[in-house]
């Protein structure tokens, strides 16, 4: 007697597969916190101040991985709306005696490659690319009682880390950390003088991706 074939069916909708494939692309959102440190030199050697400007962040991400047995190669953009803000008073300063330097963050982004290691639904990663920043500066040191406003967006590069789950058959969530270094850049606020500020911003997000297309088995 003929013997029939098995039929095979793709897992119903809502049930992962039993090996997990990262491939694909996807789309999230996240929020975050986020904290800096700034340095302000004054190009005549009179002060050198520093601060730590810090807040919550929240943004979108988007990106594609390419899973290869277990390694995971990917590339990632992010933005990130932020309230990373704060500032410092610097004594002792003619004109005036005394002042503040302040800097808001209003937004970050960064480009990256990825490259992970998966266990089944499990994905551990590093990353690594550009980063961008738009800061607003402001001080009243040599304008005083008056202030004078910067924006500039500056870029710089970005380092991090993160690990990521997939809790059902296209979403995943994660928790990551960044790193972004801007380096030093010299501003003038005011004729014939020029500001250094040296910038570092850390951000730590919680995020949530949603993986276009059904994952099926590696």
């Amino acid at each position: 007697a003929d013997i029939a074939r098995p039929i095979y069916k793709a897992p119903p909708a809502g049930v992962l597969p039993v090996t997990y494939d990262w491939t694909g692309f996807y789309i999230g959102g996240h929020v975050g916190y986020g904290w800096a440190k700034k340095d302000w030199t004054d190009s005549f050697g009179l002060f050198n101040a520093s601060s730590n400007p810090n807040g919550f962040l929240g943004g979108g991400q988007a990106g594609f991985n390419y899973q290869i047995g277990q390694f995971v190669l990917g590339a990632e953009g992010d933005f990130s709306w932020t309230g990373i803000n704060g500032g410092t008073n610097v004594v002792g300063i003619v004109p005036p005696p005394g002042g503040s330097f302040n800097t808001n963050v209003n937004w970050t982004s960064t480009l990256t490659g990825r490259l992970g290691f998966a266990f089944d639904r499990w994905l551990v990663y590093g990353k690594g690319g550009v980063a961008w920043a738009n800061d607003k500066f402001s001080t009243n040191v040599y304008t005083f009682p008056g202030t004078v406003d910067l924006t500039d967006t500056r870029i710089g590069w970005t380092a991090g880390a993160g690990v990521e789950y997939a809790f059902a058959p296209s979403w995943s969530a994660k928790l990551e950390y960044n790193f972004m270094d801007f380096g030093d850049k010299a501003y003038s606020f005011a004729p014939g003088r020029s500001t250094d500020i040296d910038q570092q911003i850390h951000a730590v997000k919680f995020g949530i991706n949603y993986k276009f297309g059904f994952p099926g088995a590696a």
